[in-house]
C-alpha cells in the first residue's frame, strides 16, 4: 500500500516484531493501542513482516497434514504458488503508488468528518469499514467476468493449503481498491492502511484443511470451515467475508461446510507457469470478446458472470453447477535432481526480485523483472515436462550470461549485492554448460516418467 511520494509510497519498514507479535498480527489479535499511527510513514508493513510466520505455519500444517494421514503439498504446486506470488510482487513494482494516492486526494479533498487519529471510534470504525468493502469488492470479482479474470488466480490451485493464499493477482489490487475509496470520505489514510494490510493477513490462516470447526466462533468470524467453502468448485460463490462472516449470512451468500470439497477452478489450467496463471483468463476473454457477435453482447462478455453463456442469467443457474467428482488434479512428476535444480534457481529469482536497488534506472528495473518472470516459466515449463523446456532454459542461461558480460564490460556488473551476483552468474553458467553437453550428446533429456525433447 502506498501514499504520495518518497517515505510516503509505502507502509514503513520497521524492526521486526517478535514471534509472539508476529502471530497476532496474523490472526488480527491486535488492540487499537499498538495499531494506531498518526502518519502513514509511521504504518509497518505488516505483509512483508508476516511472511516468515505465514511460512513456519505452512510447515506446521504440512507436518499436521502428515500425522492426521492426509495428502501433503505437491512440490510444484508449492513452486507455482510462490511464482505467483513473486509475479504479483513484479507487477506491484511497476504500479507502485496508484491507490494509496488516490485514497489520500479524497481525504484531503472530499472527507465530510474529521475523525481524531488516535480515538478508538476511528480504529473500530476502519476496522468495519474495510472489512465491509472487502465483502462487496470480493464479490464482485467474481460476479463480473473481467473483475474474475484477475481474482481467478487465487482459486487456480487444486491442491489446498497456507501457501494457497500466495496466489494473490497482480492486478486486482487496481480495481478492488476503487470499492474501497468511499472510506476516504471518513477514515484517516493511516487508519485505512492498518486495517487493509491486517484484514489480508487475517485470511492467510483460512487456507487449510487441518483445522475444523471453532464453535460458537463460527456465527461471527471468518474461518478454515467457511472459507473452504468459498473454495470449492463444486459451489456457486459463497462466503465472500474476509475476517466477519456476518456479511454473508445479511446478504444471503452464506454456505455451511457440508460434503466433500473439489478445490481449484471449474476449467483447469493444467500447467505450472505463474505468468500463464496470472493472464490466462484474460486471453479467454480476449478470444471469447473478438468471436461474439455485436457490441451489446460483447460488453455482456466483459461484464455479465463468469462463464455466462448468451441469452442465460447474469449469474448462470444453479443446476449448471457440477456434481462433485473425484478429483483428477494437474500433476506431473520430476526426479529430486530436477525438484532442487528447479529450487535453486527459483530462490535465485526470489532473492534478485528482493534486492533490487531503488535508484536503479526504469528500463533496467524492467529488464531485470522481465528476466526473473522468464526464470518463473522456464522452471514451470522443466515442472510441466514440456518439450521446449530444454531450449528455452538454454536460452534463458545464455542470456543472463551475456547481460553479465555486458555489465562487466561497463564496470556496473559488482556495484550491488556484489555475493548474489557471483552465485547466480556461477549457477547459469554450470547450467548452460549441462544444458549444452546434454543437448549435443542427445536431443532427448530425461525426467522422471517423462523425456524432454529438443523442438529445434
Amino acid at each position: 500500500m502506498e501514499g504520495l511520494k518518497g517515505a510516503q509510497m509505502h507502509p514503513s519498514s520497521s524492526t521486526a516484531p517478535s514471534f509472539a507479535t508476529g502471530f497476532r498480527q496474523i490472526f488480527y489479535l491486535v488492540s487499537p493501542t499498538e495499531t494506531t499511527f498518526e502518519t502513514l510513514e509511521e504504518v509497518p508493513n505488516y505483509v512483508k513482516q508476516a511472511m516468515p510466520f505465514v511460512v513456519f505455519l505452512f510447515l506446521v500444517e504440512t507436518l499436521v497434514a502428515w500425522i492426521q494421514n492426509r495428502t501433503t503439498p505437491r512440490f510444484s504446486n508449492v513452486v507455482a504458488s510462490g511464482g505467483v506470488a513473486l509475479v504479483t510482487q513484479i507487477v506491484r513494482l511497476l504500479t507502485v503508488g496508484v491507490e494509496m494516492t488516490a485514497y489520500i486526494w479524497l481525504y484531503r479533498h472530499l472527507r465530510l468528518v474529521d475523525m481524531s487519529w488516535d480515538s478508538p471510534l476511528t480504529w473500530w470504525t476502519a476496522f468495519f469499514g474495510v472489512e465491509y468493502g472487502y465483502y462487496w469488492s470480493h464479490r464482485m470479482h467474481h460476479e463480473v467476468n473481467i473483475l474474475w479474470a484477475a481474482h481467478q488466480v487465487h482459486h487456480s490451485s487444486d491442491d489446498y493449503n497456507i501457501l494457497s493464499s500466495l496466489r494473490t493477482s497482480a492486478f486486482q489490487r487496481c480495481t478492488s481498491f476503487l470499492l474501497f475509496l468511499p472510506l476516504a470520505l471518513v477514515v484517516p489514510p493511516a487508519a485505512f492502511l492498518v486495517h487493509y494490510q491486517l484484514n489480508l493477513l487475517y485470511q492467510a490462516w483460512l487456507h487449510t484443511e487441518v483445522v475444523g470447526s471453532l464453535g460458537p466462533l463460527e456465527y461471527i468470524l471468518n474461518t478454515p470451515t467457511h472459507h473452504r467453502v468459498h473454495h470449492g468448485r463444486n459451489h456457486m460463490g459463497k462466503n465472500f467475508g474476509g475476517t466477519l462472516i456476518i456479511w454473508d449470512r445479511m446478504f444471503g451468500t452464506f454456505h455451511q461446510e457440508s460434503g466433500p470439497l473439489v478445490y481449484g477452478l471449474r476449467t483447469a489450467v493444467h500447467t505450472w507457469d505463474p505468468v500463464w496463471i496470472q493472464f490466462h483468463h484474460f486471453v479467454c476473454i480476449w478470444q471469447t470478446f473478438w468471436n461474439t457477435p455485436g457490441l451489446w453482447n460483447k460488453l455482456r462478455v466483459l461484464f455479465a458472470g463468469p462463464g455466462r453463456a448468451v441469452g442465460k442469467r447474469q449469474l448462470g443457474s444453479i443446476q449448471e453447477v457440477p456434481k462433485v467428482q473425484p478429483a483428477s488434479n494437474y500433476d506431473s512428476k520430476v526426479s529430486m535432481g530436477w525438484a532442487c535444480y528447479v529450487l535453486v534457481h527459483f530462490l535465485l529469482a526470489l532473492l534478485t526480485s528482493r534486492t533490487i536497488p531503488k535508484d536503479l534506472g526504469v528500463l533496467a528495473t524492467v529488464g531485470k523483472l522481465a528476466t526473473i518472470m522468464w526464470t518463473l516459466s522456464c522452471m514451470a515449463a522443466i515442472l510441466d515436462c514440456r518439450s521446449t523446456a530444454p531450449l528455452m532454459e538454454l536460452s534463458r542461461c545464455v542470456s543472463v550470461l551475456g547481460t553479465g558480460f555486458l555489465l562487466w564490460l561497463s564496470g556496473a556488473l559488482m556495484t550491488s549485492q556484489p555475493l548474489l551476483t557471483v552465485m547466480t552468474l556461477a549457477c547459469h553458467a554450470g547450467s548452460a554448460v549441462f544444458w549444452s553437453v546434454n543437448l549435443m550428446k542427445s536431443p532427448n533429456v530425461t525426467l522422471r516418467g517423462k523425456t524432454l525433447k529438443s523442438t529445434s
